[in-house]
């Protein structure tokens, strides 16, 4: 199996611990990776109604990071494409 990676611009749904005995569930777009304290995280661009907001996840808490095949492979596309362009 080929390594699988979450792309920075791909949407992905993020199962968590929330704090308590329940899970929350974070739908987004992955912006990127940082240190929350001592541990890394996991950083998304969420949209709820009528506002926008960063959501870290430190990675400890992570359940489970659903996704869409063809997202992942859209945003290579696009990469792909600046490669091209670049060299």
């Amino acid at each position: 199996m080929d390594m699988i990676e979450i792309k920075k611009g791909g949407k992905y749904r993020v199962l968590s611990a929330s704090g308590g005995d329940d899970s929350i569930t974070t739908e987004g777009e992955f912006v990127g990776y940082t240190v929350l304290g001592e541990e890394g995280a996991i950083v998304f661009r969420v949209k709820e109604k009528d506002r926008s907001f960063l959501r870290m996840i430190p990675v400890g808490g992570v359940f489970s990071i659903e996704f869409d095949n063809e997202d992942l492979l859209k945003v290579k596309e696009k990469r792909d494409e600046h490669e091209k362009t670049t060299t």
